[in-house]
């Protein structure tokens, strides 16, 4: 192995920065409270379990979830990590990232505790907590990444730029800053362990690599269950199929040294089992209820190209790596297959999930388990550089694709990329734009339905032509016109006529309630003027939509500002509506012309389908 300084001094250097990015953005941001939104996304699900048990006691998470509600300030809260199993509430995240930051959770209750502040698991001391505990994984995953790059022979100066091209190019930099209860960092740090674990195994098979070895493998297991296809990477990892032997047969022939790997595995990975048995009375369940894979439909084309969330988009330094493999296809077989074979494997799980763009974010989240495994691939190829060749690629090649990474996470958290409905358009639009006219520009909204919908079985069709009056409509702005795609009549709207026709519909004609709607809907638009549709926004409404709150979404009409003039063009949108209680209350969908410019619109549809429980 080759030692330097430089490694040791970029990880320092890295986190420095994050440090101070931390302080100043996180915790004074704005109004000086973005503390309190540290601790947030799908995040609140994996952290819940440690003030649900720890400070409450409380498997059935009621009061964890009334004090989100409090924090939120969303009297009608219904976390959507909390589900249903045989009538019990279930918390369908893994516990392994709570294990993680259990020390730091720790810490925030202890601090609390002396400083006199709310001991709830939100308040200051424990976001805070758990904002170091994140950058302190993050730090221990490069650290394990520099140990695989040194096992590796990768040269230092090369290994101290890889650290922080992997961090700094990729969309790690954002769910560590932005959204660092995500479960991917802890992932990346529990693989990159793993691999460490495996590569000291190879040498010598003792009860302290067996353990060590064991343990990760558990808490692999426990954070991400599907990240045991890491496994597949042994013959990539051993180089040669002598180096593979050995290590099996000394795992068949210590046999006191596998059991200690297996109990440490064991150890960890029966938590997950104990704890639906404390909430279920199970110890096996399928958590993630009307949740799940679509093996015999996965989306790898749009999981890899895709506008919306495109790997390759939104981080072309992983499509760099992987062209490693063309390296290792003429030098070792063993590794390319291995490789290949992994990168096949675990592409194919992560474009059946249901929902392939895995919601709200920005990048293809569920990759970030995998970078350290990437970045091994891009360094071993370039290491075969001659050094010369070394930092012209870096200025020619990957720093374009850091400073698009780092744009890209600005664009993003600056809403000029949007969360989940990217399309060519949009993206062409606002590629390397930054000027503050393009914050808020792009419109739309298409979500895809969730996994228990049936498209081919709509609950209720809404349609209006506006030449009659349909039951569920309201027909303001109606207008004869020789424009008309139907024989006679329009929709339309300009100064004096904001709204358009639209639906007004009580709840209890959509379907059963309580229940949740995945709605599609369409219509033709005809702009009078350039732009003229440019303000106008799709509206959802609904009073009391449960007991305790309303409800009111808006979003742009257009994808994208635009200029066309007397033509009739589709606009389409899909979304899912959240949970409707209330059976008298009336649900409004609408066109709302905020920008007062002449325009029509024609053949407006929508389509409800019933979200199953």
């Amino acid at each position: 192995m080759q030692n330097s300084k430089y490694p040791g001094i970029t990880i320092f250097g890295i986190f420095c920065f994050l440090i101070a990015f931390f302080v100043s953005h996180l915790i004074f941001e704005g109004d000086g409270k973005g503390w309190k939104h540290i601790v947030t996304s799908d995040g609140r699900g994996y952290y819940a379990y440690l003030p649900a048990l720890i400070i409450d006691g409380d498997p059935t998470f009621s009061k964890v979830v009334e004090r989100e509600s409090r924090l939120l300030g969303y009297p009608g809260y219904k976390p959507g990590y909390m589900v249903r199993v045989d009538g019990q509430p279930v918390n369908k995240y893994f516990s392994g990232e709570a294990l993680l930051l259990l020390p730091f959770f720790l810490l925030g209750l202890l601090l609390s505790y002396l400083y006199g502040t709310p001991v709830d698991g939100y308040s200051f001391f424990f976001q805070i907590s758990v904002g170091i505990g994140a950058l302190f994984y993050l730090m221990m995953g490069l650290f394990y990444l520099y140990r695989i790059l040194q096992y590796f022979r990768i040269r230092p100066v090369l290994t101290a730029l890889l650290l922080s091209i992997i961090l700094l190019g990729t969309n790690l930099f954002y769910y560590t800053l932005w959204q660092l209860t995500m479960s991917h960092l802890y992932s990346f740090f529990a693989i990159n362990g793993l691999i460490c674990c495996f590569l000291s195994a190879f040498r010598s098979w003792d009860y302290r690599s067996a353990i060590r070895t064991g343990l990760f493998l558990g808490l692999v297991f426990l954070i991400r269950p599907t990240n045991l296809v890491v496994l597949v990477l042994l013959p990539f990892l051993s180089g040669e199929k002598t180096t593979l032997v050995t290590f099996f047969k000394a795992i068949w022939q210590k046999k006191n040294v596998t059991l200690i790997f297996f109990a440490g595995f064991i150890l960890l990975a029966i938590i997950q089992p104990v704890l639906w048995f404390v909430q279920t009375g199970k110890f096996f369940i399928w958590s993630y209820h009307n949740e799940g894979f679509l093996f015999s439909r996965p989306e790898i084309f749009n999981v890899l190209f895709s506008y919306r969330k495109g790997l390759f988009f939104y981080t072309p330094l992983i499509f760099l790596s992987w062209l490693g493999l063309i390296f290792l296809l003429f030098t070792n077989r063993i590794r390319f297959f291995s490789m290949l074979i992994f990168i096949a494997v675990s592409t194919y799980i992560i474009s059946c999930w249901w929902n392939w763009y895995y919601g709200d974010g920005f990048g293809l989240r569920a990759f970030i388990d995998y970078y350290g495994i990437y970045c091994l691939l891009l360094a071993i190829p370039m290491n075969r550089l001659p050094r010369k060749f070394i930092i012209p690629l870096f200025i020619a090649v990957i720093f374009p694709m850091v400073f698009l990474n780092l744009f890209q996470t600005w664009q993003y958290t600056h809403n000029v990329i949007q969360p989940n409905s990217m399309n060519r358009e949009k993206y062409n639009y606002v590629f390397l734009k930054a000027d503050s006219a393009y914050i808020n520009c792009l419109g739309g909204n298409r979500e895809i339905a969730d996994y228990s919908v049936d498209l081919q079985k709509p609950d209720l069709i809404l349609w209006n032509d506006f030449e009659k009056e349909p039951d569920s409509w309201s027909n303001i702005s109606i207008q004869r016109s020789s424009r008309s795609i139907s024989p006679d009549h329009v929709g339309y709207l300009d100064s004096l006529h904001q709204f358009s026709p639209g639906v007004h519909i009580q709840a209890q004609n959509i379907g059963d309630l309580p229940s949740r709607f995945f709605l599609e809907g369409e219509l033709m638009v005809w702009d009078s003027l350039k732009g003229a549709s440019n303000r106008a926004l799709i509206v959802l409404s609904m009073d009391s939509i449960n007991p305790r709150e309303n409800y009111w979404q808006g979003f742009r009409l257009n994808d994208i500002p635009r200029k066309d003039l007397k033509i009739w063009r589709k606009c389409r949108f899909s979304l899912t509506l959240p949970e409707i209680v209330n059976p008298k209350g009336i649900l409004k969908v609408y066109i709302w012309n905020t920008g007062k410019q002449p325009m029509l619109i024609d053949d407006f549809e929508l389509r409800f389908y019933r979200v199953k429980y």
